[in-house]
């Protein structure tokens, strides 16, 4: 039992209460202290929350789980604030590995470097072992001189004058296979640490957006089973992929269609995106789409259009991201009845760059959030972590704020409310990933609760972004602290 708190339900029946009593991994009550105290009974434990505030549990639709551990593994590149300091960083890890061992990074930022490092100077910074960087965006690397000799295949590869800079596109997936996998502890360990990274900012249920196999998921499956890993997970699967059945706290999730767009169009084209998604509809499948640019959006929408009614309705196909919505597309996604999961923190962490980068008659169409809900289109939060930090409180900041790092204001017309801002995290996630049950506390449903302080309902926006994360349960489960 729960008591002292004011505890924000989003359930319309009883939005606000000061105690909830929880059992069985479920949600028993909500009300006063007083009148849950008999209900609690003597043995149950009880938690005063000295007025903090008690919330559905939060929930991440879109992040990038194995990656965040593979990051508590990998050379961080985000540590360097220049190209100087990352070649001593990749020194220094290349000194500490066996001969011919890749040197492995992770969050690789031309800002925050001021450009990236050449295949040259990778391959002197660390002359016995191939070195791979990754892309903040995880949509590229920069690999050494004989990275690339061992790669082969000079496509996706750029060149100025010729010359390779080390610069790979589109070649994720070949290049996580000549890497390889992490050693499994190692991995494990990664797991486990990102489980507690994301319980401690009160998120109890995350959607892993890497489409994977079933297969593929062994790592993950084995951390729940062995209990190092208690959140909820949703796993994205790639098309032609069949769904599985669903776990205690593993589910299948959408099927995923990667989208670039290069300078050679979009890859997959049009014609073959609408394939992709009609067959995963057709199959029963939630259908997720990588929508990040104007031209991948309009495709998009193109192909969804020709779907037969019966395989839109009710189904809450997703367009993740939508970096860019001009005003006309606004109405057609509505139309559709789309689900945008947006990421908000991307104001924050990029909107600086995202200004300098565009004109000012674009600017208002990144990451919208009022007009779409306005215009009737459900809404969802998500990080996209580890392409930025995972914390779901500065994307609530963000959404009502719209401010930069730098203190600018992007798309002031974007901005939600404060109660808005924070379903994205509770009832839009749950929504867009058709998990009705979660996102609020009502007697049944599940005990996925979280105290904290602030009240992100009643603090400013700065204060809401260091909100304090006292507890979190997911199923009734004490995860933090654990």
């Amino acid at each position: 039992m729960l008591q002292n708190a004011r505890v924000v339900s989003f359930d319309p029946r009883l939005p606000v209460a000061q105690a909830i009593a929880v059992g069985g991994g479920r949600v028993l009550a909500l009300g006063s202290s007083s009148s849950l105290r008999e209900l609690a009974g003597r043995a149950a434990e009880r938690v005063d929350c000295g007025g903090a505030t008690v919330l559905p549990g939060l929930i991440d639709p879109h992040l990038h789980l194995f990656a965040l551990a593979a990051r508590r593994v990998n050379l961080d590149c985000a540590a360097a604030r220049s190209v100087h300091e990352l070649l001593a960083l990749v020194a220094r890890r290349a000194a500490e590995l066996p001969a011919d061992a890749w040197v492995r990074g992770e969050g690789m930022d031309e800002v925050r470097l001021g450009r990236l490092p050449t295949a040259r100077e990778l391959e002197a910074a660390a002359p016995r072992h191939p070195v791979r960087l990754r892309h903040r965006s995880r949509h590229a690397s920069v690999l050494s001189v004989s990275a690339l000799r061992l790669l082969g295949d000079g496509r996706g590869v750029e060149r100025r004058r010729g010359v390779a800079t080390g610069l790979v596109f589109g070649r994720e997936a070949a290049l996580g296979r000549l890497v390889g996998p992490l050693p499994s502890d190692a991995f494990a360990a990664g797991l486990a640490a990102a489980a507690g990274e994301l319980s401690a900012l009160g998120l109890a249920t995350v959607a892993d957006a890497t489409p994977r196999p079933y297969r593929a998921l062994g790592p993950l499956r084995s951390a729940i089973a062995a209990g190092r890993f208690p959140l909820r997970v949703f796993a994205m699967r790639p098309p032609g992929s069949r769904a599985w059945r669903a776990a205690k706290r593993l589910r299948p999730g959408a099927v995923k269609i990667m989208v670039e767009e290069g300078p050679h169009g979009l890859q997959p084209r049009p014609a073959d995106l609408a394939r992709l998604i009609a067959t995963a509809a057709a199959a029963g499948a939630q259908v997720a789409v990588h929508c990040v640019g104007t031209a991948t959006l309009a495709a998009a929408l193109a192909a969804f259009a020709a779907l037969p009614r019966r395989l839109r309705a009710g189904r809450r196909h997703r367009l993740e991201h939508v970096a860019e919505c001009p005003p006309p597309l606004i109405a057609r996604i509505a139309a559709l009845g789309l689900v945008v999961v947006t990421n908000p923190a991307f104001v924050h962490w990029r909107g600086d760059a995202y200004i300098a980068e565009t004109g000012a008659p674009v600017r208002p169409w990144l990451y919208r959030a009022r007009t779409l809900v306005r215009a009737g289109v459900p809404l969802a939060g998500a990080s996209d972590a580890p392409v930025v930090p995972p914390s779901p409180w500065v994307g609530i900041a963000a959404a009502r704020a719209r401010r930069t790092a730098a203190g600018a204001t992007l798309g002031a017309a974007e901005r939600l409310g404060a109660a808005a801002a924070l379903r994205l995290f509770t009832t839009g996630a749950a929504f867009a990933l058709g998990a009705d049950g979660l996102g609020t506390l009502a007697p049944g449903r599940p005990a996925d609760l979280v105290v904290v302080e602030p009240d992100p309902l009643r603090a400013p926006p700065d204060e809401v972004a260091e909100t304090r994360v006292r507890l979190t349960l997911a199923a009734g489960e004490r995860v933090w602290p654990a």
